[in-house]
């Protein structure tokens, strides 16, 4: 196994993709943001992460690498993904009650989600609606402290509906890469059209952000049709585009 591919197979990009979104999206808003509500957030994706590679890899969902990694290694996931909680609990006791709030809406809604992948199989989510869920769950934990800090909603819904709809279309193209001809063409190419569209509403720095991750996950898919183990890092490496955003006005 190459190292370049073990933050991948261990779920560290999500968290980091969180975090940059989170900080990127609250200074976008005028929104104050406590390191610890970063520290919580990116803890808690790690968190459920590993419990739901854990959890495919127990009822025998084993077509991913990343699923086959965590079968050979389930006592190591259980307790990195235990840790990650445990950080995650006492990063959220230094946070505001309202924190408390919104987060317990969300994690409703992601234990909702895990409980119709694994509890029933994941046969309440076909037809592409899982990595629709993962996107608007990853979306509404990102987008917390924009709610617990009173920024009028209309300002930030439609950048945040950008970005949860920029993490179904990461969702979509690993899940083509990993599972080649189980996708009808054409679906793909649709929504990175419509996010690119979106983005030329939003203000500057977000559309900006947006775009550039839409044109280098349909670029990856593009030049690495027959090298997933690339296209997978390369997919949650781009949208890491707030991190050169950053500084526009």
């Amino acid at each position: 196994m190459p190292w370049w591919l073990v933050p991948n197979l261990v779920a560290l990009d999500a968290p980091l993709v969180a975090a940059a979104w989170q900080r990127f999206l609250a200074a976008r808003f005028a929104a104050e943001l406590p390191v610890a509500a970063t520290v919580a957030l990116a803890a808690a994706v790690w968190c459920v992460y590993l419990a739901d590679r854990r959890l495919d890899a127990r009822r025998g969902a084993l077509d991913a690498e990343r699923h086959r990694v965590a079968a050979r290694h389930p006592r190591g996931y259980a307790l990195a993904a235990a840790c990650a909680g445990a950080v995650a609990l006492s990063a959220a006791t230094q946070l505001p009650a309202a924190y408390w709030l919104h987060g317990l809406a969300v994690g409703l809604g992601v234990a909702g989600y895990l409980a119709a992948v694994h509890a029933a199989g994941g046969s309440a989510l076909a037809g592409g609606a899982k990595e629709l869920l993962v996107g608007v769950g990853f979306a509404a934990g990102v987008v917390v402290p924009l709610g617990v800090e009173g920024v009028p909603a209309a300002a930030w819904l439609p950048s945040v509906a950008a970005f949860a709809g920029l993490c179904w279309l990461n969702c979509r193209l690993i899940d083509r890469w990993e599972s080649p001809g189980r996708r009808p063409p054409g679906l793909d190419g649709a929504l990175g059209v419509a996010l690119l569209l979106a983005a030329s509403v939003l203000p500057v720095a977000v559309g900006l952000a947006i775009a550039a991750s839409v044109v280098g996950l349909l670029a990856v898919h593009l030049l690495c049709p027959r090298r997933p183990r690339v296209a997978r890092v390369l997919a949650d490496a781009a949208l890491l585009t707030p991190l050169f955003c950053w500084a526009v006005p």
